[in-house]
């Protein structure tokens, strides 16, 4: 059985997902910026990847908030 991070997201899901367009999510894919995979010609992107890239952007702000300064 495929647990629910073990999904495949497509484009279309990602760009609904982010606010963005499908262009974008496909530029974001060519360039590296999300671990995505190619199936056939369509960009593919597993839940468990994206998940760890909203994690890791949720630690980054958070410590960018105490590290700003008091005054």
């Amino acid at each position: 059985m495929i647990g629910k991070d073990d999904r495949i997201l497509g484009v279309e899901q990602l760009a609904k997902f982010f606010g963005v367009t499908d262009q974008t999510i496909w530029r974001w894919c060519k360039a590296g910026k999300i671990p995505a995979f190619k199936i056939g010609a369509q960009w593919k992107i597993r839940q468990s990847d994206l998940n760890k890239i909203i994690n890791q952007k949720l630690t980054k702000r958070e410590q960018d908030k105490h590290l700003q300064p008091l005054f």
